[in-house]
């Protein structure tokens, strides 16, 4: 596979990053102890404050969402993570799994 698609929904008070059902699955028949979220939340004040500490939000989420802790693993399966403006389709933000 080449990319995993992340749905990002700007709402009035921060963002909602999800996943597909079918992306779920996958994730689950890749990695059976994996427990992958429907969605996660996050205020715009919270995001602000990590990305000043931390850098991109992005690199967090991603694992946070698909359940997964080995990033190795996910290494082995997919090049890209990309999330996408649930809304307008548009490409957000990319980050590349593979080394």
């Amino acid at each position: 596979m080449e990319s995993i698609r992340i749905s990002v929904n700007k709402q009035m008070d921060g963002y909602t990053f999800s996943i597909a059902p079918s992306i779920r699955q996958l994730i689950k028949s890749w990695f059976p102890n994996a427990h992958p979220a429907n969605t996660i939340f996050v205020a715009y004040d919270i995001k602000s404050d990590f990305e000043l500490y931390y850098g991109k939000l992005e690199s967090y989420i991603y694992p946070a969402l698909l359940g997964i802790d080995n990033h190795n693993d996910l290494n082995k399966k997919v090049d890209e993570i990309q999330f996408v403006d649930s809304q307008t389709g548009r490409l957000i933000h990319s980050h590349k799994v593979t080394a």
